[in-house]
């Protein structure tokens, strides 16, 4: 039996459908089992355009035939694989955040069609934002359709607004009642962001959420904390940011990170200890807690993922010009000494 012949044109089609039904099933003003219907939808927005994708680069979208079966195509988890590991994704956009966000979804689709999800819409809307967001894109960049083109994008509040910060708030406890099987996947999903901030990957691609911060109304001293009321507004739970997790990175092993994104994605310049130093007399990066942390009773700091992605993006002429800056400073200190 022939492998059957898959048009691009079509799955792209009927991409595009399926995603315009995710946010009108969205957007109804009542609706019962809005969120699984919704992430459903979008799932598999996202599996057919990226079977199109690899269909137009040449890719393979089957799976090898088994004896006396038919030809299966790839689940949306290895489709997604597959575009990552091609490289399919929009050329200056980090594909492995835009991975991460369809990987959320696509668990919470499974325990939703499976099993069941319980609750936790208020945790999969900042995933739902992005990923309309992130498929637009990905539309525009492949296949040249606009998804905007179809629907009016101020009315519809899952499209309205790109995030702005990168991922700290999670919920901290689901309901009391919630089954385990739930519990699971909010862990999962806390996992998939570490492993993700971790690697420096662009979360303003992953999901939309906030950025929360106390400070002693003292300024004895501060800290990030993760901060939720309970649904049943009972209590309000706080959890302070591990920095082991936040902030693994010490300064070499940032520098490390960083030049072997910078060569995977282009840039000639190999950044050093000193272009670092630069850096963080330029920006005041050490100052920023987003990028570093250092204990009261260290004299070193460490540096997030959010360092990783900053240092990243900077053009190896912006690293010239500070290296510039940064070494006429040091001898216009190092005169004033003398004199």
């Amino acid at each position: 039996m022939p492998q059957p012949y898959v048009s691009s044109r079509r799955l792209v089609a009927n991409s595009l459908s399926a995603m315009l039904s995710a946010i009108e099933v969205y957007n109804k003003p009542r609706m019962e089992y809005r969120d699984e219907v919704t992430v459903v939808l979008v799932v598999n927005a996202w599996e057919l355009a990226l079977k199109a994708a690899m269909r137009q680069a040449g890719k393979r979208i089957f799976y090898p035939k088994k004896r006396n079966e038919p030809y299966r195509t790839l689940a949306a988890e290895d489709a997604l694989k597959q575009v990552v590991i091609h490289k399919l994704f929009p050329v200056g956009v980090d594909g492995k955040a835009m991975a991460a966000n369809v990987t959320a979804l696509v668990q919470y689709r499974n325990r939703a069609v499976h099993l069941y999800a319980a609750d936790l819409g208020e945790m999969v809307y900042p995933f739902l934002q992005t990923s309309v967001l992130n498929y637009r894109d990905f539309m525009l960049d492949r296949f040249n359709k606009d998804l905007a083109d179809s629907i009016t994008w101020q009315l519809l509040p899952l499209g309205a607004k790109a995030p702005t910060e990168p991922i700290q708030f999670m919920k901290a406890e689901p309901a009391s009642s919630a089954a385990t099987e739930v519990m699971d996947f909010i862990q999962e999903l806390r996992k998939l962001l570490d492993e993700a901030q971790a690697f420096g990957a662009d979360m303003q691609r992953v999901a939309a959420v906030y950025d929360v911060h106390l400070r002693s109304a003292k300024a004895v001293t501060g800290a990030d904390l993760v901060v939720s009321v309970a649904k049943e507004g009972e209590r309000v739970v706080v959890k302070k940011a591990d920095p082991n997790q936040t902030h693994p990175y010490t300064m070499t092993e940032l520098i490390e990170r960083v030049n072997a994104k910078r060569k995977s994605s282009g840039k000639n310049k190999v950044l050093t200890n000193y272009d670092h130093q630069a850096l963080c007399w330029k920006e005041h990066l050490r100052d920023n807690s987003r990028m570093a942390w250092k204990h009261s009773n260290s004299s070193t700091y460490v540096w997030s993922g959010d360092a990783v992605r900053y240092m990243v993006d900077i053009t190896d002429t912006h690293y010239e010009e500070v290296r510039r800056e940064y070494r006429e400073h040091l001898r216009a200190k190092k005169a004033a000494v003398k004199g």
